[in-house]
């Protein structure tokens, strides 16, 4: 199963910092459940200690899709707007 990719555009670099967890899949669903997100891979906003913003990123390292750089694609996209319903634009 291939994860859905995003709409150019918002299939870009974020503009900011990245935390990124890559963790075994049964981690990341624990992981992003905990924040509310029921899905293989998450991304959110965290706010640093010195008040900007960085965006937090989980990836599965063993995921349906084999392949990480679509799940790192697919939630950078959400840090560059693209909204949790996927949207086709």
């Amino acid at each position: 199963m291939q994860v859905t990719v995003p709409p150019l555009k918002y299939d870009h670099p974020f503009d900011g910092q990245v935390i990124e967890r890559v963790l075994p899949l049964e981690e990341a669903r624990k992981l992003c459940a905990d924040i509310g997100i029921n899905a293989d891979g998450c991304a959110g906003y965290v706010t640093m200690s010195d008040g900007t913003k960085a965006c937090f990123v989980v990836l599965p390292v063993d995921g349906p899709d084999p392949d990480v750089d679509h799940y790192h694609r697919h939630e950078l996209a959400h840090c560059n707007g693209w909204g949790k319903d996927h949207p086709p634009d």
